[in-house]
């Protein structure tokens, strides 16, 4: 992979990101707070969410039923930048990174309403604001710029969410208090296999690259049970996909013009393991590339790839794609094939990926 341009691009969209999250800074006390969801009735719901702010930063942990917790952290309480899922024993099986692109014509606007409230004793004043991208927020806010009311509305004012403040204590926050677990912010914490396995000699290892219309390829390496699929599209979009596909773990990237997204999972350790060669289906037709042979298969049932369909080798080399992107159905065909010992490093993103400064986090 080419990690200097990759790392060029994160430190662009990482000033910009950074500046984005400066002018957005929310001018209200440190302070720790519980919303509560209420119904359509108004009665307490599933879930309930502590909120914990410091210096236009929050912290949100949403617990869920079941005794999950999705946390969020981020300048913007509603979109956090990084989100996480911890499980009831603790695991964190799930991290998000998320810069969307912004876009001016979808700048929020926000105007007061004639209405006040008194929530959890708190004395608060309602506004409205709405953009294109998100349904219209009315927000009942302290003197102080404390959230003590929520209301998610549709275009035809019907109430999609609504939570108020159950308890709010205006205390002294520490930024190192908020901080994610440091360890999901690594790529060997996603990548490090849950048990080792063997060598097999049906799936060797191997890199190729795969040439489509105009300029857009793929780079594929595999190290048994590992594989790692980068796609440059001709919009100069780049996506990595690093995944077991014994242990259904791995890491999901892309990055546009200005925007970037991360996603790295892994299942608990009591699942049973995968077999990705599962629910292939044969449709009964071949190919000869760069003197190969090959059998077309509809991966999908088990695929992780996006791939519609693959021209496979026996020991299982993709020579022909028909791949869904985002911008079309499209075809590559393999132009160099090697198989040769493939080093799991040479399967990994620049570290900047997963920086929380790359990403405009303190």
């Amino acid at each position: 992979m080419k990690t200097a341009a990759i790392s060029g691009a994160i430190a662009c969209l990482a000033l910009a990101g950074s500046a984005a999250a400066q002018a957005g800074r929310d001018a209200a006390p440190d302070y720790v707070a519980t919303m509560q969801a209420l119904d359509r009735d108004g009665r307490p719901a599933d879930p309930a969410v502590t909120v914990v702010h410091h210096d236009g930063m929050f912290l949100t942990e949403t617990r869920l039923r079941d005794g999950q917790a999705s946390i969020g952290f981020g300048p913007d309480r509603n979109a956090p930048v990084l989100r996480w899922s911890r499980q009831p024993d603790g695991e964190v099986t799930l991290m998000e990174l998320l810069m969307p692109a912004r876009k001016p014509d979808a700048a929020e606007k926000t105007r007061p309403l004639d209405a006040s409230s008194i929530v959890a004793g708190q004395t608060c004043r309602w506004r409205e604001t709405a953009d294109a991208l998100r349904p219209r927020e009315q927000s009942c806010v302290t003197g102080d710029g404390i959230v003590a009311e929520t209301k998610l509305l549709s275009d035809k004012d019907v109430v999609l969410y609504h939570s108020r403040l159950a308890s709010l204590e205006r205390r002294a926050v520490r930024l190192e208090d908020m901080r994610p677990p440091p360890e999901i912010l690594t790529a060997d914490f996603w990548l490090r296999p849950a048990s080792i396995h063997a060598a097999d000699p049906a799936r060797p290892d191997y890199e190729i690259t795969l040439e489509g219309a105009g300029q857009s390829s793929l780079r594929l390496l595999r190290h048994y049970p590992w594989s790692y699929r980068e796609q440059r599209d001709t919009d100069g979009a780049v996506t990595v996909r690093i995944w077991n596909e014994r242990e259904d773990r791995g890491i999901l990237y892309r990055q546009g013009r200005e925007d970037r997204h991360l996603r790295a999972s892994r299942r608990p350790p009591s699942s049973s393991d995968l077999d990705a060669t599962t629910g292939r289906v044969p449709l009964g037709k071949g190919d000869t590339v760069l003197g190969e042979t090959c059998e077309w298969f509809d991966p999908a049932p088990a695929g992780h790839d996006g791939a519609s369909r693959q021209c496979l080798t026996k020991d299982g080399l993709p020579l022909k794609e028909d791949a869904a992107g985002r911008t079309g159905d499209r075809s590559y065909t393999a132009t160099a094939l090697r198989r040769r010992p493939v080093d799991p490093q040479e399967m990994r993103l620049p570290p900047e990926a997963f920086s929380p400064a790359a990403w405009g986090l303190p």
